[in-house]
């Protein structure tokens, strides 16, 4: 099953997708048909350094091998690739909107 990891501005699914992946206030984790599975504070984001790091590696214990972002830093990017999933921008939606238009493979890929 794939899990869907969303970088969100708020704990449910008409929340905006955050402006920032590893600073992001909230993350959502979705099934492949876009149901929402559960929502968590990133305790990331006060972090001063590594903080690409410390979310990618709580989303990747929780199986998420999909990100909605609106766009990574080249750590977070080097983080996905070695953790092989894949990130698609979602800039400028709300949660139900990415995670509707990735259902249909309608956003593009960040870590081509």
């Amino acid at each position: 099953m794939i899990r869907i990891g969303v970088a969100a501005s708020g704990k449910d699914e008409t929340s905006a997708v955050a402006d920032r992946f590893a600073r992001a206030p909230f993350f959502i984790i979705a099934d492949e048909e876009g149901n929402v599975l559960e929502a968590f504070e990133n305790d990331a984001g006060a972090e001063q350094h590594g903080a690409a790091s410390k979310a990618l590696m709580t989303l990747s214990q929780k199986q998420v091998s999909v990100l909605l972002a609106p766009r990574m830093g080249p750590n977070a990017l080097g983080f996905i690739k070695q953790a092989n999933m894949d990130a698609f921008c979602a800039e400028g939606m709300t949660v139900r909107e990415a995670l509707d238009r990735y259902k249909n493979s309608s956003l593009d890929k960040i870590n081509k």
